[in-house]
């Protein structure tokens, strides 16, 4: 007889084909449905889905319930949090997963306790850092379904998964067979001999434990009313022992365990259950917005915030917690992965819009709020470095002027990039203390320069230019469609891009354009049968150049089949144009590239193939904090083994690699998440698009189509709109060298190519050109620095990933620093002297660390004082 811990909860999908305002309808019903039959029946307990947003917007409904819910959140009946919403483990950084659990956890506190398990019931699989994440959220444990291969991963459910370092390591509660294994709770034998006992033994049988997790609940199912007493009549028919329980009271069952196995890696096998393998390129505008807002937040907001801090300006955490929620809130499994309705899509980018708008206006009132307190005048510019190191190197800045022929003293390396002229206007209103006015409003330019440029350490910098004879230097074409620096050169011969490597050697197709089919879904690729790859030769190419950066710009107009039918039939055609630009810095090692996207075809994939010339069969990805190493593997009659085709197509955070024993090939990416190891060839997926939610027998996932479209009495919903007709842009660029791989350096050229470029310039010309300058009353408080700020001076070598306001303590920030490397690493606390260091985790709670040590492919957080 095996004992079975029966707990009851809802899987609340925030939003999915139904919108997070049909969600707010039902929970009102169910909500309060769970709250009455919890006081009714004391011996009851409910799991709330392990994320708060829910909460948040029930209690928005109804406050008066606050005190109810509170009473049996401390009565250990009703279980929230920890997470702020059910979060993504691939397509998020790892400072995104952080944020979750710190807002989650930060909210939940007005409640009482949150529950401490690592509560993730859906995601689609997850990455091998996941232990370090959790542990530095304050969690020893996981609950989770997805992406388990039992026989391969370990042979029980439940186990020890550890990080990737090695250190971190976590108590893991895989249900196999899903949340809903016990859903629909009924005292029949039909129930009980059918479903009940049968999950049990399953489970039973891979866990070989003498106790088994039952989740009883399902998609925005209600509680189980009078659930005790359902379960005494089972009691009395089934052949085991079935008590009602709670994650946590099986956790102290799993913790008592001896010798558990232990397991490395990620969890990505389509074998018991779908983890959607190519999900990564669905809804691609979703995923680029997401990313951009991701490094404004980290690289711009948040150390803006603490700079003003230290001058004494204080924006509230509270601004920066909601323009997260907003992020949070386009980040839960379904909404990042993109397998919604086009309406849920529409509301997922309108939410990313404010949180664009908030994040936009809190860095403009940082900006221009020190800039007051500076008195700066019209000709200076403060340029700011929000990394925690010195800034040597190029950045872009934006001058308002009325003359165009300007020179910054002391800068001689300056670039005008683009250039704009505003025309002079008549009968401008201007408002003085006398009365209204009406003059005419001069003509002026506006500049986007780029500026080689020394910056402290986070802190800014003034600078200021002056009108001379002569204009800057410009960007100028070429007579030749080649560019080049130290290390590379790239030409355009014969349509095609060649890589000429500083030994010598070239790399034919160095870059190229691919299109296939896509006879998927919003969850899945998969191509018709037979369909074989097109590649798209750009067509005309011209090179500009400046003493600092050359441009070679490739254009292209591709006619492909129109829709899907008209691959197979070649009668029916559109067009998609492509502008690519391969830009070279002077002393940068980084190929950048921008490519602009026109997209007038259906139901088609297009990819980026970029070629290295190493022959391997692994590659490299990056992921939180860390490197994973991935091999190609050829896995013959998969559908015996496999709901889904394991296709050795994989996520990434921010880069992937090739490499041998003396070369390396890697390609950085801005927003894309999706790439595939093709022989000597990284392909990155641009766009994979679609006018279905779900599909039935697909080529790469047979069966049922996924998102419930062909249940009983469910119809399938078209997606028009993730067809992403219209413009694109996608950004990435690609180091290649003569020397191996190397996890430390990869990470500093990541860090580098995602600098920020921030500047503010004091003017008049134009109050738009910042969100709400025209609102941002002037601050009559003069700062007492100087025009050169520093804050903080680490070595280039501390790769920082966060550095933010404390949420409890407004006189306090923290800084967290990453080793991605296989080897620990020591700080030298030095840096930190005279700030009251603190070791914390991501949820501010003191941590024992002496020697400030970070372990292989983790992290330390260190909470310091504003002075």
């Amino acid at each position: 007889m095996v004992k079975a811990h029966i707990v009851n909860h809802t899987h609340w999908d925030r939003e999915w084909y139904f919108t997070s305002a049909d969600a707010l309808v039902l929970s009102e019903q169910l909500f309060t449905e769970v709250i009455d039959e919890l006081i009714d029946h004391p011996e009851a307990n409910f799991v709330l889905d392990g994320q708060m947003s829910i909460l948040d917007d029930y209690v928005n409904l109804y406050p008066e319930k606050l005190s109810d819910i509170k009473q049996l959140v401390e009565e250990k009946r009703l279980f929230i949090g920890p997470w702020y919403t059910q979060t993504d483990a691939f397509f998020t950084q790892g400072e995104s997963v952080l944020r979750n659990a710190m807002i989650g956890i930060f909210d939940s506190k007005r409640f009482g306790q949150y529950m401490p398990i690592g509560y993730l019931p859906d995601t689609f699989g997850f990455n091998a850092q996941m232990p370090t994440l959790l542990r530095q959220a304050g969690f020893d444990n996981i609950v989770f379904w997805r992406g388990i291969h039992l026989g391969k991963h370990v042979q029980s459910t439940y186990f020890k998964w550890r990080g990737l370092g090695g250190e971190k390591e976590v108590y893991a509660i895989n249900m196999p067979q899903g949340y809903g294994t016990g859903m629909l709770l009924e005292p029949t034998s039909a129930y009980v001999d059918g479903r009940l006992d049968p999950a049990i033994d399953f489970i039973e049988k891979h866990s070989n434990t003498e106790e088994v997790l039952i989740p009883s609940g399902n998609d925005q199912l209600n509680i189980i009313h009078d659930f005790s007493s359902k379960l005494k009549t089972i009691n009395e028919m089934g052949k085991h022992q079935y008590e009602i329980s709670t994650y946590t009271t099986f956790l102290e069952y799993i913790k008592s365990l001896d010798n558990l196995e232990i397991y490395q890696g990620e969890f990505r096998e389509p074998v018991l259950a779908r983890v959607h393998k190519t999900i990564g390129s669905s809804r691609m505008n979703i995923k680029l917005a997401n990313d951009r807002l991701e490094q404004i937040l980290l690289k711009r907001v948040e150390p803006l915030m603490v700079i003003a801090q230290e001058n004494g300006i204080f924006i509230s955490v509270r601004l920066l917690m909601q323009t997260w929620k907003k992020v949070l809130e386009g980040q839960a499994h379904d909404s990042l992965a993109g397998c919604v309705s086009d309406t849920v899509a529409d509301d997922i980018l309108h939410r990313m819009k404010e949180a664009e708008e908030m994040a936009a206006s809190i860095e403009n009132t940082i900006v221009k709020k020190i800039a007051d307190g500076l008195r700066l005048t019209d000709q200076e510019i403060i340029v700011f470095n929000t990394e925690l190191h010195p800034f040597i190197g190029f950045k872009d800045i934006q001058v308002v002027t009325k003359d165009k022929n300007i020179y910054f003293p002391g800068y001689p390396n300056v670039t005008v990039l683009e250039e704009k002229y505003i025309e002079s206007r008549e009968n401008i209103l201007q408002e003085t203390s006398a009365g209204n006015i009406f003059i005419e409003e001069s003509g002026y330019f506006i500049l986007k320069v780029r500026i080689e440029i020394q910056l402290p350490g986070l802190g800014y910098k003034v600078i200021s230019f002056s009108k001379c004879e002569e204009p800057l230097e410009q960007m100028r074409q070429k007579n030749c469609v080649s560019i080049e620096n130290a290390f590379y050169k790239i030409l355009f011969e014969n349509q095609d891009v060649v890589l000429v490597k500083p030994n010598g050697e070239k790399v034919p197709s160095f870059i190229q354009l691919e299109n296939i089919s896509n006879a998927g879904d919003t969850y899945d690729f998969s191509p018709l049968p037979n369909d074989k790859p097109r590649f798209l030769s750009f067509e005309h190419a011209y090179a500009e150049t400046s003493n600092t950066t050359e441009c070679l710009i490739l254009e292209g107009k591709f006619k492909l089949p129109l829709e899907l039918e008209d691959r197979q039939k070649e009668t029916n055609y559109g067009y998609l144009k492509a502008k690519l630009f391969i830009t070279l810095q002077k002393a940068n090692e980084l190929i950048e590239c921008r490519l602009e996207v026109d997209n007038q075809i259906f139901s088609h994939r297009l990819r980026i193939h970029v070629k290295s010339g190493i022959h391997t069969n692994f590659n490299i990805a990056s992921l939180p904090f860390g490197y994973i190493k991935r091999e190609n593997q050829c896995r013959k009659n998969w559908s015996e083994t496999y709901i889904e085709m394991p296709v050795d197509i994989e996520p990434l955070v921010q880069n992937v690699s090739i490499t041998s024993s003396n070369e390396c090939c890697t390609v950085f990416t801005k927003g894309i998440k999706e790439y595939q190891h093709v022989q000597d060839t990284i392909a990155i997926t641009l766009l994979a698009t679609t006018g279905q939610l779900g599909k039935p027998d697909l080529l790469y996932r047979p069966g049922r189509a996924s998102g419930d479209t062909t249940k009983k009495g469910h119809v399938l919903i078209p997606t028009p709109k993730a067809q992403l007709i219209g413009k694109h842009e996608f950004m990435f660029a690609v180091f290649v060298g003569d020397i191996e791989f190397n996890e430390h350096e990869t990470a500093v050229r990541n860090s580098q190519y995602i600098y920020a470029n921030i500047d503010y310039q004091l003017q008049a010309y134009n109050y738009f050109l910042h969100r709400i300058d025209n609102k941002i009353q002037k601050s009559e408080k003069n700062l007492k620095v100087s025009k050169e700020f520093e804050m903080l001076k680490l070595p280039e070598e501390y790769l920082v990933t966060a550095c933010h306001p404390s949420f409890y303590d407004k006189n306090k920030f923290l800084i967290r620093i990453q080793n991605p490397t296989s080897n620990p690493i020591r700080l030298d606390e030095i840096y930190f002297n005279g700030r009251n260091p603190e070791i914390v985790n991501a949820i501010e709670e003191v941590q024992y660390n002496e020697k400030y040590i970070i372990p292989a492919y983790d992290v330390l957080s260190i909470r310091l004082s504003i002075k």
